[in-house]
């Protein structure tokens, strides 16, 4: 091999080389801007994450505060309470079984229209079957609800 097929051979191996340079910076440029991006979405993710959380946490005390303090009544505290608690890992199901108990007995009622079209006798009837079943567990309601509020006050 000349001197002179040397310098061709060098030259071509620098043009390759500084091709795939080239070509593996435009690479990491994009998958710098892709991670930046991702990391962009996880961030708003976890914020939109906890601010449900923080307003799940926020209802399941108010509305607990509100059957404590008698401003609702305990079918309509149970039922809320026990869906909100569904949607929370920060509280189990099993450390209230009243209310869900009291929920599976509650919730086939008829409730907004369908209440409406009860017939005056068919929602007294429901009514006095719903506050047999609210008085059967009012005390156990009561303690469950003191339970998650004590609960979500040291979370």
């Amino acid at each position: 091999m000349s001197q002179k097929e040397f310098y061709i051979y060098a030259g071509i191996l620098v043009a390759v080389i500084f091709i795939l340079s080239i070509g593996v910076s435009f690479y990491y440029m994009k998958l710098k801007r892709l991670t930046e991006q991702r990391k962009k979405e996880v961030e708003h993710f976890v914020k939109k994450e906890e601010e449900r959380i923080a307003f799940v946490k926020d209802s399941l005390k108010t509305i607990s505060m509100a059957f404590l303090q008698k401003q609702c009544e305990a079918s309509e505290a149970c039922i809320r309470l026990r869906m909100l608690i569904d949607r929370v890992d920060f509280v189990s199901n099993t450390d209230y079984p009243h209310i869900f108990d009291m929920y599976e007995e509650i919730r086939n009622f008829k409730t907004h229209e369908a209440r409406k079209a009860l017939s005056k006798q068919e929602r007294f009837a429901e009514d006095k079957q719903r506050f047999a079943i609210e008085d059967r567990y009012m005390d156990n309601l009561k303690t469950e609800c003191e339970q998650l509020l004590n609960k979500l006050e040291a979370h």
